[in-house]
């Protein structure tokens, strides 16, 4: 893992979170002297926080009609005054992205507050978090998972955006009725990414069903301790990781079996793995859209 303030990023890294192919950065060395990468002792390059910024930003005036050969003639302080002009003019989900892309890079608490506070403006909350935050986190979550990206900005932008969620959940005010359903939403022991999770329950308490919100890694033995004392109508859950799938199984497979009468609903990329379950009280959502339709209808199949 690469040490804080000294991060590298290959090539590849540059070419996944600005949208230019390895190739045509290749080029752009070549030609116009745009990036000035340090090579390994076996010739392979790599580039700094500096040069990441600086193809995010040329990545972005290209990309809105400003032809290369021009971009390359800019002085670095122009190129900024460009890149202000562009986010002025043109404010739209892709350089938002490329916005939270360098108030990551920088630590950037307070450009990431306006970020985020005029996109939510201009877009709305529920707009900002799937077309902007979820693609985002997709840029982010590869180098993360590659190992070049360092676990503190992970974390920063992360603990920023989970702030963001809760504030915007904490904002709504809920009107039970006589048929609201109880909802309890948990993320089984060792499952610890909860963001998509939060926004779940963002997007639950807006159509005023009544949620209690346990969170992430709650250990397995308590979970039918809280199904006794809460007694919800349904339970829902995401599982996304892939280690101790062997014991989530077991948990689902028995709390199904002894709830029948609540309904269960799994999502996430690892709830496949619960098909072998042949409980008529489970039922999966295998992509983005059918857990975010479930949360915005409550449509059960």
């Amino acid at each position: 893992m690469n040490a804080l303030g000294n991060i590298k990023y290959s090539i590849t890294d540059l070419s996944r979170l600005s949208g230019i192919k390895q190739h045509t950065i290749r080029i752009w060395e070549q030609r116009y002297d745009i990036l000035k990468p340090e090579r390994t002792d076996t010739k392979i390059r790599f580039y700094s926080d500096k040069e990441l910024k600086q193809i995010i930003n040329i990545s972005l005036l290209n990309k809105n009609g400003l032809k290369i050969s021009k971009i390359a003639l800019l002085s670095d302080d122009e190129l900024l005054e460009k890149v202000n002009e562009l986010e002025t003019t043109h404010y739209n989900h892709e350089i938002v992205v490329d916005q939270l892309t360098k108030s990551m890079i920088e630590f950037d608490e307070i450009g990431f507050e306006k970020i985020i506070n005029t996109s939510i403006l201009r877009f709305g909350f529920q707009s900002v978090v799937l077309d902007i935050i979820y693609p985002f986190l997709e840029k982010i979550g590869l180098l993360w998972l590659t190992g070049n990206i360092n676990p503190a900005q992970e974390h920063f932008i992360s603990n920023l955006i989970r702030q963001k969620i809760i504030v915007a959940i904490d904002g709504q005010t809920t009107q039970y009725k006589a048929d609201t359903k109880k909802i309890m939403m948990f993320l089984p022991q060792h499952e610890l990414h909860e963001l998509a999770f939060l926004f779940y329950s963002y997007l639950l308490k807006v159509n005023n069903h009544h949620i209690i919100y346990l969170g992430a890694n709650l250990p397995n033995s308590d979970v039918q301790k809280v199904i006794n004392v809460y007694e919800p109508d349904m339970i829902f859950s995401v599982l996304t990781s892939s280690l101790h799938l062997k014991n989530t199984k077991q948990l689902f497979k028995q709390i199904t079996t002894d709830n029948k009468g609540i309904q269960f609903v799994v999502g996430g990329c690892q709830a496949k793995n619960l098909e072998e379950i042949k409980e008529q009280n489970i039922h999966l959502v295998l992509s983005l859209e059918e857990e975010l339709n479930f949360c915005k209808t409550l449509h059960i199949k």
